[in-house]
């Protein structure tokens, strides 16, 4: 059995994945693209999306169930082709992810309460990710920057989700 909040994750996966031209987007992730905590561009790799699950808030409700708060980062990297400007198509690469997420997901809504976009940013510099370890007594993250090769022209976006789920008190198996 899977906790909701791991089965939300599975499904903002798959939904990412589904990013295609096919499918009406205006880019290509593609199936086995996307990665869980996984800096992809570290190795270069494009395209690609990583779902980076960040801080989970909680409180309970009037009701005795747990209200949980889950932020999420999404980020994702693609090729530009020599006839298209990185920022244009790190743009359309913000607005994919958005609408994949919030209006083209409708299974997500049978798990969710609300899921919001509430921070994006667009750039043509890949970063590597480091997560705090919290068990060394580390705060924060922290971020260096990864040259990617020069001969190469990427589009890179990554957006912040704001998740609010409920499950039943002290049992995040059960909505």
């Amino acid at each position: 059995m899977k906790t909701i909040r791991e089965q939300i994750v599975e499904r903002i996966i798959a939904q990412l994945e589904s990013i295609s031209t096919e499918n009406g987007y205006h880019n290509t992730i593609g199936t086995g693209r996307v990665f869980r905590h996984e800096p992809m561009v570290a190795q270069c790799q494009a395209p690609a999306a990583v779902v980076w699950e960040l801080a989970e808030r909680r409180h309970r409700n009037q009701f005795g169930g747990t209200v949980r708060t889950l932020n999420i980062k999404v980020e994702a990297v693609i090729r530009v082709a020599e006839h298209e400007h990185p920022t244009s198509i790190s743009n359309m690469l913000l607005a994919d992810i958005e609408r994949a997420l919030i209006i083209s997901d409708t299974s997500l809504d049978e798990l969710v309460d609300d899921i919001q976009d509430i921070a994006a940013d667009i750039d043509q510099t890949p970063i590597m990710r480091h997560l705090a370890n919290v068990e060394a007594g580390e705060e924060g993250d922290s971020a260096e920057v990864i040259p990617f090769p020069v001969n190469r022209s990427f589009a890179i976006a990554s957006v912040d989700f704001e998740i609010i789920y409920t499950t039943e008190w002290g049992d995040p198996y059960t909505q």
